[in-house]
This record gives C-alpha cells, sequence and structure tokens, in this order.
C-alpha cells in the first residue's frame, strides 16, 4: 500500500474541522501522511490543528500567514511525500472507505487521476436532493471523453472540477502549482491536471460530501459577477488552443467576452478592478489574434481588430452580423 499525502487547507472552519479530521484519520486506508495547513485561521483552528497532531503520528502541521487556499494547498505539496495526492476541504468530510476504494480503482486501471463522487450536504451534512450527482456511474476515460463529459454537464460539471475528491498521482503536480489569490482556483488548474493524464478513472460511489454553508465558496453568488471567471476562460482558450481544439477555444473565447459584457455585473468601484476588467478585454483582443495566427481564419482578425475598439463597438458588430 502506497504512503497518500492528504492535504487540507484550513480557515476559519471551526465548527467542521473536527468532523472533517476524524472522517480522514478513520479511513480503513491507512498509510497516509494527514497535511494540516493552518492558513493563519483567526478562530481556534490552529490550537486544535495541534491537538490532532498529538492524537495522531500521521498528521503534520503548517502554520503560516493567510494567504488563501490555493497557497495552504501549495504549501502542503511542498512538504508532501506520498506516491498520491488527496485533498479536502476543512469543512467537508469523506466516508471511511472513501480513499480506500479510490486507490483501488487507481490499481485496479492504472490511472492518472481517480474521481470519487460527491454528495453535496447542508451545513449538518444532511445530503441535499439537488444538485443530484447519483447519476454517475462507473466508467474509465481518456482526455477527450473527459471533456466531452465536462462540457454536456450542467452545474454537476462540479464532478470533474473541483480539485478535492481526487486521488492523483503525485507526478502530476511535480512542477504544477494552484493560482494565488483567485477565485476558483480549481477549474484554473483543471486543464493542467487533466492534460497530464492518459487515463481517469470515475467512481460512481459518493464517498465525498461537500457542505454548503454561509460561509463556503458555492454559497458566494453567481461566478459570472467575478472577473475571475473570464480571466479562467482567457486561460483554457490558451490551454485548447495549444490541443488544436480551435472550435473549443474560440467558444471559450466567446464565453468570455460575453461575460465580460456584462459589465453591470462586475465590483469596479476601485481603480484596480478598473485597471483588472480592462486588462481582461484587452486579452480577448489579443487572444482572437493568437487565434487567427493558428488557424488562418482571417475574420478572427477583424473580431481581433473590433475588440482593440472596445467591447460595445464588437457588441454592435455582433447584433448587426445576427
Amino acid at each position: 500500500m502506497p504512503k497518500i499525502s492528504v492535504i487540507i487547507p484550513i480557515y476559519k472552519v471551526e465548527p467542521y474541522l473536527d468532523a472533517c479530521i476524524d472522517s480522514v484519520v478513520k479511513q480503513t486506508y491507512t498509510n497516509m501522511e494527514i497535511i494540516l495547513v493552518d492558513d493563519g485561521s483567526p478562530d481556534n483552528c490552529p490550537a486544535m490543528c495541534d491537538a490532532w497532531a498529538k492524537r495522531d503520528s500521521r498528521i503534520r502541521v503548517i502554520h503560516e500567514e493567510n494567504k488563501g487556499q490555493s497557497a495552504a494547498r501549495n504549501s502542503g505539496l511542498d512538504i508532501a511525500t506520498g506516491k498520491f495526492i488527496f485533498f479536502v476541504d476543512s469543512d467537508d468530510t469523506i466516508e471511511p472507505d472513501t480513499i480506500q476504494r479510490a486507490w483501488e480503482a487507481q490499481e485496479k486501471t492504472d490511472a492518472d487521476m481517480v474521481i470519487v463522487n460527491e454528495v453535496c450536504t447542508d451545513e449538518n451534512d444532511v445530503p441535499l436532493q439537488a444538485p443530484d450527482f447519483s447519476t454517475f456511474q462507473d466508467t474509465v476515460l481518456t482526455q477527450e471523453e473527459l471533456w466531452q463529459n465536462f462540457f454536456a454537464q450542467d452545474d454537476r460539471c462540479s464532478y470533474y472540477a473541483i480539485a478535492c475528491s481526487k486521488l492523483y498521482k503525485r507526478e502530476i503536480f511535480q512542477d504544477l502549482r494552484f493560482a494565488s489569490g483567485k477565485r476558483y482556483e480549481d477549474t484554473f488548474i483543471l486543464p493542467y491536471t487533466v492534460g497530464q493524464c492518459k487515463k481517469i478513472a470515475c467512481l460512481g460511489f459518493q464517498g465525498y460530501h461537500h457542505r454548503q454553508h454561509s460561509n463556503s465558496i458555492m454559497s458566494q453568488g453567481d461566478p459570472r459577477n467575478y472577473l475571475d471567471r473570464s480571466e479562467y476562460l482567457l486561460e483554457w482558450t490558451t490551454c485548447f488552443a495549444a490541443k488544436g481544439d480551435y472550435l473549443r477555444a474560440e467558444g471559450l473565447l466567446n464565453d468570455a467576452i460575453a461575460n465580460l459584457a456584462e459589465k453591470e455585473r462586475f465590483d469596479l468601484s476601485t481603480p484596480a478592478q478598473r485597471a483588472r476588467y480592462r486588462a481582461d478585454c484587452k486579452a480577448c483582443a489579443a487572444s482572437y489574434r493568437a487565434l487567427a495566427r493558428q488557424t488562418g481564419n482571417r475574420s478572427m482578425l477583424l473580431r481581433a481588430a473590433l475588440l482593440r475598439l472596445g467591447l460595445p463597438v464588437y457588441q454592435a458588430f455582433l447584433k448587426h452580423k445576427a
């Protein structure tokens, strides 16, 4: 049984932390190192982490200044020694045999990544009726098959997108880290983790309990209200274009443009946010220029030129074209 590094970033989750760690230490798969990364939590979480480390020799604790969940995960990756990596969010829990089942699926298929199915729960860990992930079944996918499934899903695409609930070969993170300071950091990194996989084993077993409460990421409103969404769509555009999937790349770019065109959605009350918005708009023009060079499609050059004049001009062009 190879060692598995379970990384848990921790910040202001005092009501849920004991349940999370308890669900990990009681796993039927025992050859683990459990890395608790205290992200400068201002509550009792740091002391709780130290208390758990005294109770279980497999637990290692990192205390650091608050830098966000991405940085906390990266700190865990920096010291991880396991052959495999498994992320758990500190307000979530896992079933007792979750890691065992993930490892068995990896052994059976030699998958680079194993996806454990999830169930969304309320703050008391009571399962919610929606979204319903029970339709997912055991299967093994290639990269392209995963993307086909991902883009065909509704909000249940989180099955593929979230970083937790997955068993990764350690090599995937050899030169890869989460983008700091971003919302939806799981989505930013997804093309790069999937891009290193020849086989992805997907489980129907709902072994990961994703808790929803007022402070959780899933409770922060519509992703379209944050510039991070347009920015990860631009990042994805570059990734798919690099693979030669220009049709999908252009579709993602158009999604980013449509999102940015809804300017009233964003909080642009500060000079920094306004500068960031302008930079994202310019990036859309640059992405269309890059696609034009890669494909030889002259109409993309026209779109790039119009985007350089501004989104209102581009939107008027689209309206006239329709």
